[in-house]
């Protein structure tokens, strides 16, 4: 059986409905007490949801409930006996009800209708005369006559009085006009409300007071001190007084003046009754200061109470006719106002002492507040309202700005010291404001190239946009350059600001020039008609969010525990912000309470609520240790709204810790038609119009920068899209002169998105310096029209060949020319319809339904024209008649059977690539690159710090072939070192299977796809895309991917070959060479001129096979003399002869006679150069080792050999797996291999680079079935590709290596002895990471030791060495691949030949 116990209005139980013994369960307490009894009449204390520790209101020091709830009313009313009467004078104060006047008897029974008039005055005159003379008549005396006269009389005073009221009333009529220009109006009706209404609202407004000081109070905390609260607030029982009103009605008609009477003088006990001071409760604040850390520290209450205030004030309202209709308010005390107070600093009300004690003290201080009121408003002073300014400040933002940065051109520098690096600082309506936006710093430069996007948020067009140019500096401040100043009022006549360019100025004269465009786009506001119909904004998904952070409750919950298990006392919460993972808000903490306030919010502009994620983290701050993790909200925008509008939550419990947190979010829709953004952090996303084929032949004269440590320059070229490096070059090492012949492609979204190309020089540690760059403005290549519709239409003009100086960054004439060609070839794009030009372009390939001629078409869409209920049949084939046949360049649309556009029909295109985010096992600070058929980013996205990294960001890349393409999306690990290159993670896919969901409709571009992250366990990523074609192009077969890759070449027989002995036989064996660098030996048969060849196939990288030759060269080997040549071919390998990833058999005829059979294999494959290390220390170490006109000293390797007088290819007699070079290499996607990890750059080489496996060559692997790896070519001084191996780019840094150095034999004799001292060094990555000990005079020494080492990039770099007293001198080395060892988990256990050839070999196992 169980009893029904009803609430309150806040969920507590009046005491009349409680048992006498109950258990209470303290909120945020995970201990359960037995409360003791609760007394009938008393009533639980409500304290508006602060801690308990907090007073207030005066329920707080009275026995009686707040009259405000009604139940607790009825309580008391029947404690009392259910009599009003008695409820009544228990909440009586200084409120006195009016009595009512005595009546007489005629007044109580007798209408005013029948006494008072003449008429009626005359008959009771007649009626007294005619009555006594009757009463005298029939016998009557004198008592009869004083009856009649008794009546007379008591007739008469009621007239009298009758008429005295109404006599009263006409004067006031009369005086009405005057009274208000001498009276003063009393204000009891008011005050007897107040009194009544104050005792309801006090408690209310004393819990928003201590709520609202406290969230000031942890902002304004001085450092020496832990924490000011404002613990006890109440203002008392005793209501505040009007005790006069004076108004002037003499005034301008929108103006009204009054004087108030005001006094608060709760400790005034003159109108109080007993019982009304019994009931009484004063005023009293205390402020608790805590002074100390942590646990070491006290409490000093600061008592402040006995307050009282009266004073004379004018009020003057001036009207207008918008709402609010109160256009400004003036106060001005007519008088110096009386104040009176106790404060007692110290002591609290126990032992405290109250200041004004001291004398000259207490005027002192009153001296200073009229001192300082004087001025403001004390009259003739008057102190000024704007209230339209607050109603503007409470709607706050009411526009968005979208400003376009460019560029900056002549800044200069404030300072002498170091190089400008500016960035730019937005601010509006005063220079000193905070900063709303920041641009990136680009370094070293006068002449900053942004193409930034930046979204600020205005009040109202009377305010100013600032642009304040900073100076980037580290160890000291960042210095002011200048400021650029545009006044929004512009934007009244014209919304719209392009190629603004605006003066840079500093102390008024110009120090620079900015070029911008400005947007101004206002918020969307509610529409009223004439008949007063509210017509709501329409709906937006971009908008400006609103995100107030109110407090949090229970934190900690039942796992309030510190350190030693002790009980924890409280936290000192503060909370962080993040939008879309980057940081917009972080509160000061609130010191010492489980139940924080905050109170603040933070405005953000929205691009698209369905693409924003908002997250919230309580911190606990600790003065001694690392801030702790509270607990965490976090969920997406739309879903927030949702629980807001729909359900009207607003409590949310907190994740990864107890506690709850209040929210609460405006939303103001804006219309951005015309801006097809996709923002994060400030910066934009804007849809391709084409690509820009940049073809760099090659530079001359360039600046040698490493003249003085006896080197050259190692030249490559990149080019710049504002901050992002869109493409680059390989370089080519210590040459002024460099030939690099690469096509370039590179996607752009404007017209005004001028290229920067920039050569530099690389540099294996330090940063890479620049040796020159050159603009390359876009309008130059683009014709840009506007269509009879409106639409803007970008075509091609005529390419461009052009030989230009280089200037350095300052835009002076630096050292050096660049030769390059460009080209501009455009994107597919739809008629857009003259109705429809209002509508925002939807992004190609994205799998929308489109109207044939009123909608654009996406790429890739069904085209559907009916919304009716037309049968199906009929639809199509109206849509069919409504198709477009060709785009707005004049192209032909490629179509599918569906009626959608044939994306894959298109051979190129530009694939944008959005990650929307990123789930990482641990918390990581990392970036995301997006490589399309390229070794280098293409596209880098900001850095975020966490385990699930909102990015939002979007980049795109040009896609050559869609039949060999591949995305690649590293996520990497950041680093200020652009050197290091730590991938914690990777997806790729064919792009082909990309555009195919995309056609299909599988992909939906606003979800996203989730994929994980390979070689990182529990990592996930989200990813969306979308595919535009490019038109007006056709790719040189020169740089088609299936042009570069790996030859695999076996060596089978030869046939009849010339007899170069005596015996009438030969010892032949075959030299292969690519491009003139031989590449492989084959083993010498013995006596015969049909040699048959085992095991002779090895892996040759090549940039293009269409300019490539390979050729066989057979020799006569002879024990005494030169080998003879008995005959070559050159073999062809181009497509017409050999198809890809499909082994064919070739017979060619040798020049002497003869034929070589062979097979081959092409394997087409991205080629990433292995990147050699030159830094001023290698530069200068050979100053001092290289002999004389050595340009990179001993030790120079050939591509897969090193070929010596006589020797054999490195691997040769590489434990019976054949002498493969590049082996292990995958087949991957549609036929392409080799987009993998782009790995950390490497070092010049000493030693050829060994794979882990051999291959036959003769099969290619499986497609798809294995990760790609890429393969590299380094290059010597004389750009020759040499030194090729198979790696796997830096993506194995968390995994280890067991390395076993067993021993050598037939080392090189070092010592005088014919002996050596030998040990092995291990270098792996940067780092030496294990030596051997060494074995004196010895030439087969035997270590047999073993280490685990992290595998870094998979290169283990084997040296061994003769150790000497004064210096080590190298034997020989080997750079082992053990890539495959890695992916495969097959260790390797062999004999490896050490570089130079005939310096001997070394065992190692590695697993």
């Amino acid at each position: 059986m169980t009893s029904q116990v009803s609430l309150d209005t806040n969920g507590n139980v009046p005491s009349s409905t409680r048992p006498v013994e109950e258990t209470e369960v303290s909120i945020g307490s995970n201990e359960t007490t037995s409360s003791t009894p609760i007394v009938p009449g008393s009533f639980k204390k409500d304290n508006y949801g602060l801690p308990d520790s907090y007073k207030v209101g005066w329920t707080s020091f009275s026995e009686l409930p707040n009259p405000g709830k009604e139940e607790h009313l009825e309580v008391l009313k029947k404690s009392l006996g259910d009599s009003t009467d008695a409820l009544v004078d228990r909440y009586s104060t200084s409120r006195p009800d009016k009595k009512v006047g005595q009546h007489d008897l005629i007044s109580q029974y007798l209408n005013e209708a029948y006494y008072g008039e003449w008429y009626h005055n005359a008959g009771v005159m007649l009626f007294a005369v005619a009555s006594t003379w009757a009463q005298t008549k029939l016998g009557g005396g004198l008592m009869g006559c004083l009856v009649i006269g008794a009546f007379l009389g008591t007739y008469y005073q009621t007239s009298v009085r009758r008429l005295r009221r109404r006599m009263r009333d006409d004067i006031q009529r009369e005086l009405m006009a005057t009274r208000l220009l001498t009276d003063i109006e009393s204000a009891d009706w008011i005050n007897n409300f107040m009194s009544r209404f104050w005792l309801i609202y006090e408690p209310g407004l004393s819990a928003q007071i201590i709520s609202t000081a406290d969230a000031i109070l942890i902002e304004s905390t001085p450092s020496f001190l832990d924490s000011i609260r404002l613990s006890t607030f109440t203002l008392g029982t005793k209501a505040p007084r009007i005790e006069g009103i004076k108004t002037y009605p003499r005034t301008e008609p929108n103006v009204v003046c009054m004087d108030w009477k005001l006094s608060f003088i709760p400790n005034d006990t003159s109108d109080l009754t007993k019982r009304d001071l019994d009931a009484k409760v004063n005023p009293k604040i205390i402020l608790t200061v805590r002074v100390g850390k942590g646990m070491i520290g006290a409490e000093m209450p600061i008592l402040l109470e006995d307050l009282s205030f009266s004073g004379n004030m004018r009020l003057k309202f001036k009207l207008y006719n918008e709402f609010p209709h109160i256009k400004s308010i003036e106060a001005s005390f007519l008088e110096p106002p009386e104040i009176d107070y106790s404060l007692k600093p110290v002591g609290g009300e126990t032992f405290g002492f109250d200041i004004n004690m001291i004398p000259g003290l207490e005027p002192f201080i009153k001296e200073q507040i009229h001192a300082t009121l004087g001025p403001m408003m004390y009259a003739p002073n008057v102190y000024t309202v704007d209230m339209t300014g607050n109603v503007a400040s409470l709607d706050d933002v009411n526009g968005v700005l979208a400003v376009t940065l460019y560029s900056g051109s002549n800044l200069k520098a404030a300072d002498f010291f170091g190089t400008l690096d500016p960035y730019i600082s937005f601010h509006v309506d005063n220079i000193h404001n905070a900063s709303l936006s920041e641009s990136k710093a680009i370094e070293d430069t006068n002449n900053p190239k942004w193409n930034e996007n930046h979204f600020i948020l205005i009040n109202n067009l009377n305010q100013s946009l600032y642009f304040q140019v900073m100076d980037r500096n580290f160890g000291r401040k960042d210095a002011p350059v200048g400021v650029a100043n545009l006044e929004l009022k512009e934007f009244e006549i014209d919304s719209i600001m392009e190629g603004k360019n605006l003066v840079v100025l500093r102390n008024g004269k110009s120090v620079g020039e900015l070029k911008a465009d400005v947007r101004y786009i206002p918020v969307s506001k509610p529409e009223k008609k004439e008949d007063g119909t509210i017509i709501p904004p329409p709906e937006s998904d971009s908008g400006v969010l609103r995100l107030y952070v109110h407090e949090c409750k229970q934190l900690g919950g039942d796992t309030r525990k510190a350190a030693f298990g002790l009980i924890k006392s409280d936290v000192n919460a503060y909370a962080v912000v993040k939008v879309n993972g980057h940081e917009k808000l972080r509160t000061k903490p609130f010191k010492r309470s489980f139940n924080p306030t905050w109170n603040k919010y933070v405005d953000v502009f929205v691009a698209d609520k369905n693409k924003l994620d908002l997250g919230i983290t309580i911190w606990d701050s600790s003065e001694f240790a690392d801030d702790s993790l509270v607990g965490r909200w976090s969920s997406t925008l739309t879903q927030f709204q949702e629980q807001i509008t729909k359900d009207s939550q607003d409590w949310w419990n907190l994740t990864d810790g107890a506690g709850r947190i209040h929210l609460s979010m405006t939303w103001k829709p804006v219309i951005t038609t015309g801006i097809k953004t996709d923002i994060s952090d400030g910066r934009v996303y804007t849809p391709p119009i084409g690509v820009i084929r940049l073809n760099l032949f090659g530079a001359r004269d360039l600046k040698n920068v490493e003249a003085l440590t006896g080197g050259k320059s190692d030249p490559y070229a990149r080019v710049l899209s504002g901050m992002q490096v869109r493409a680059q070059t390989e370089r080519i090492d210590d040459n002024l002169d460099p030939d690099w012949n690469t096509v370039l492609y590179v996607p752009v979204h404007s017209i005004h998105e001028d290229l920067i190309i920039e050569v530099m020089d690389y540099n294996d540690i330090q940063k890479d310096k620049s040796l020159g760059i050159t603009e390359v403005i876009l309008k130059d290549i683009i014709q840009e029209t506007t269509a009879e519709n409106g639409q803007v239409v970008y075509n091609a003009k005529d390419a461009l060949d052009r030989t230009v100086d280089l200037t350095n960054i300052e835009r002076t004439k630096s050292k050096g020319t660049i030769h390059y060609a460009l080209s501009f070839h455009p994107t597919l794009e739809l008629a857009k319809a003259a109705e429809e030009d209002d509508k925002e372009k939807k992004s190609i390939g994205e799998g929308d339904d489109v109207e044939a001629e009123t909608k654009e078409t996406a790429v890739g869409d069904h085209v559907s024209e009916s919304k009716d209920d037309t049968p199906p049949t009929d639809t199509t084939n109206d849509a069919e008649k409504t198709l477009p046949e060709k785009d707005v360049h004049g192209e032909l649309i490629k179509y599918t059977e569906e009626k959608k556009i044939d994306l894959i029909g298109y051979e190129s295109g530009i694939l944008s690539v959005t990650i929307q985010n990123i789930k990482l096992p641990q918390r990581s600070r990392a970036v995301v690159d997006v490589l399309v058929d390229s070794n280098d980013a293409q596209f880098t996205t900001s850095q975020l710090k966490g385990v699930e990294l909102p990015y939002h960001e979007t980049g795109d890349a040009f896609v050559k072939e869609m039949d060999f393409s591949r995305l690649v999306v590293n996520v990497r690990r950041w680093s200020d070192n652009e050197k290091e290159y730590e991938v914690i993670g990777y997806y790729t896919s064919p792009i082909r299977d990309i555009v195919r969901q995309i056609m299909s409709g599988d992909h939906d571009p606003k979800v996203g796809k989730e994929v994980n992250l390979l070689d990182c366990a529990g990592g996930v990523a989200r990813l969306s895309f979308s595919f535009t074609p490019v038109i007006q192009f056709k790719l040189d077969p020169a740089e088609s991917l299936e042009n570069q890759g790996n030859l695999t070449v076996t060596a089978l027989k030869a046939s009849n070959l010339k007899a170069a002995d005596r015996s009438g036989t030969s010892d032949p064996y075959v030299v292969f060479s690519v491009d003139d660098v031989k590449v492989h030996k084959t083993e010498t048969i013995k006596k015969t001129l049909n040699p048959v060849f085992k095991n002779e196939t090895f892996t040759v990288p090549v940039q293009s096979r269409l300019h490539s030759v390979l050729k066989a060269t057979v020799f006569d080997w002879d024990q005494v003399g030169s080998d003879e040549f008995i005959g070559e071919a050159l073999i062809p390998f181009s497509g017409e002869q050999l198809e890809s990833f499909a082994a064919k058999d070739f017979e060619v005829n040798l020049t002497e006679g003869g034929t070589l059979k062979l097979r081959l294999l092409w394997q087409p494959q991205l080629l990433a150069r292995k990147r050699t290390g030159t830094s001023l220390f290698s530069a200068t170490t050979r100053i001092f080792t290289s002999a004389p006109g050595s340009a990179l000293g001993a030790g120079k390797t050939f591509a897969g050999a090193g070929i010596g007088a006589g020797g054999k290819v490195l691997g040769a007699g590489f434990d019976a797996g054949g002498k493969v070079l590049g082996a292990g290499f995958d087949a991957i996607g549609s036929g392409i291999r080799g987009i993998g990890k782009i790995g950390s750059n490497g070092k010049k080489a000493d030693s050829p680079v060994v794979p882990s496996t051999s291959s036959s060559g003769t099969a290619a692997s499986t497609p798809d079935n294995h990760r790609f790896s890429t393969s590299t070519i380094s290059s010597n001084s004389n750009g020759h590709e040499t030194d090729s191996a198979s790696i796997s780019n830096a993506d194995f840094a968390n995994k280890t290596l067991q390395v076993s150095l067993i021993g050598a034999r037939d080392l090189k004799a070092m010592d005088r002895g014919g002996t050596s001292d030998p040990y092995a060094r291990v270098r792996i990555g940067n780092k030496v990471v294990y030596k051997t000990k060494h074995i004196k005079k010895t030439l087969t020494p035997q270590w047999n030791e073993k280490f685990v080492a992290k595998a870094e990039n998979g290169k283990i770099d084997i040296k061994v060495k003769d150790h000497n007293t004064l210096s080590d001198v190298d034997i020989g080395g080997i750079v082992f691949d053990a890539t495959t060892v890695l992916q495969t988990g097959q260790a390797f256990d062999g004999w490896l030949k050490l570089s130079p050839e005939g310096t001997g070999e070394i065992h190692v196992r590695i697993g």
